[in-house]
Parts: C-alpha cells; structure tokens; sequence
C-alpha cells in the first residue's frame, strides 16, 4: 500500500513515485552523465589565429587552441598534459607558410636579429612553401611541423633550453602519434616511433644537462625544481639511474620544492630502485 495505490486502476503505474524527491542528487547524477556523456570535437576546440611572421613580415593563419575547450585528465611522468578528445600539443609548433619560419607558440614572435638573418640565409632561400591544413593537424603533419621548428632553432643559434624544449615536445607528440588507437599500425611502425621518441629524449636531456649549470631560470617556463626533476626522469627513461638519482636528490631535500614535485621524485626514487633490483 502507498501513497498512490488504487490509481493502477486508471492505467497508472506509479510504485517508483515519491511525494517529496530529492532533486538535488537527481540534479548531481544528470549533471555528471551529462560530463560522461559529451565529447568534444577536434575541429570546436580549434580556431584559425592569424600571426605576423617576424622574419619575412608576411600575415598567415594557424590553427590553435580555444583554451577554454580543454579538459586536463592529468600528465605523464615527464610532465607532458594529457587532455580529453584533443591533444593541444599538435598545434604547438608553427610555421610560417610564406618563408618556412618555425617556432614554439611561445617563442615564435620573439626573433633576434642574427636568429633572423640566419633564417633568411639558410631557410628562406630553400624553402619551396607549406600548405597548412585548415580543419585538423594529423600527427604526421604536427611532427613535421616541430622538425621545422628544431632546424629553425639549430640554424638560428637559440639557447640549449630552447632546442631541448623542442625535442622534448616533439617527443611527446610522436608518443602521442604512437598511443593512438591505430588498427593500421604494425609493431614495426610503433617501435619505430618509440626509437624516435627516445632520440628525442637523449637530445632533450642532453640539452637541459648543458643549459642548467649555463643559463638562468626560468627554463622553458619551469623553475629550477621542475627542471631538474625533468632531468632526473628523462634520465631514467634512457636508462641513466645513477644520473636520475643525483638530479632528484637535489629536488626531494630543496625547500624550495613544492610537495607536489616532491611526491614525484619521491615516486620515481622508487621507481629507479624496482628497476635496479630487476637488474
């Protein structure tokens, strides 16, 4: 018996009925089916913003980011940012179409005259042009993009930081390109890809190692905590155990390191330690 009994009688079926229910938890529950359910296409996270280059003062247009549109789902161990239905990192490297001018986002406007006038010289005069997508980066093309920006780099004479944040991006999408659900993939193909990335990360670890004791921080937008536990993994990911322990020494006994870093570097101590007794 309840509340509602005798109505079956009308066609009613009312057994689940509650007078007074409880909106707020039926709120929450939609709300995070709602989170659950929505997916984000590439092509509504991304706009086309329009850049000046610096070196041969030509206007184009590049795909970016709505930053706005991004999820963060958290990162790998060598702080790379990982993000629902897009990875923003494909996009990161731009490149002129006009003059083959190529940088990070965040250093692409800032050219110093010898940088240019090499650019000019030895890009410029043999570049044969690009044509840029205009709905979506594939990986194939966002790595080519980064491999414009390191010659550009390496030919312009920036800083060790710089060229070792470059690599270590470029080894981030190439992880990216190798993670991705890809039937067509052989093992061969993977490990390749996984033989790049890790070229990528000697050179990205080679690069800090001579820019820490050499430049000034902030390095690529990281303290000097956050470099050297970068280091320190991308020691262990070459394999570099006693390196990787002496960097994150440095960063697990340093007041200067937030918790957050030293948690990690608590965890990769560990990590190094299971790997040693593997043998």
């Amino acid at each position: 018996m309840g509340l509602f009994s005798g109505l079956e009688a009308f066609g009613f079926k009312n057994e689940d009925l509650k007078v007074y229910s409880d909106t707020k938890e039926k709120e929450k529950a939609e709300q995070q089916a709602q989170k659950q359910d929505v997916r984000v296409n590439e092509e509504d996270c991304l706009f086309p913003k329009t850049h000046k280059c610096p070196v041969c003062d030509k206007e184009f247009k590049s795909l970016a980011v709505r930053a706005g549109k991004l999820r963060s789902v958290g990162q790998d161990d060598d702080l790379r940012p990982l993000y629902k239905d897009i990875d923003p990192l494909k996009y990161d490297a731009i490149v002129c179409p006009h003059c083959g001018y190529a940088a990070l986002s965040r250093y692409f406007n800032h050219v110093m005259p010898v940088q240019g006038k090499r650019i000019r010289a030895q890009v410029m005069s043999q570049f044969k042009g690009m044509e840029l997508s205009s709905d979506v980066f594939d990986y194939d093309e966002a790595i080519l993009h980064y491999k414009m920006v390191l010659m550009c780099d390496v030919i312009g004479g920036v800083k060790n930081s710089r060229k070792a944040y470059t690599c270590l991006k470029l080894a981030w999408v190439l992880r990216g390109k190798r993670e991705k659900e890809d039937p067509k993939m052989t093992p061969e193909e993977s490990e390749q890809l996984r033989m790049e990335e890790l070229e990528c990360i000697q050179n990205a670890y080679e690069g800090y190692q001579m820019a820490f004791s050499t430049e000034a921080f902030p390095m690529s937008g990281m303290d000097e905590m956050t470099v050297s536990y970068l280091i320190a993994e991308l020691a262990f990911e070459l394999e570099k155990y006693r390196e990787s322990l002496q960097m994150l020494s440095n960063v697990i006994t340093n007041s200067a390191a937030s918790s957050r870093l030293k948690n990690k570097a608590i965890d990769l101590k560990e990590r190094i330690r299971a790997q040693v007794k593997k043998g």
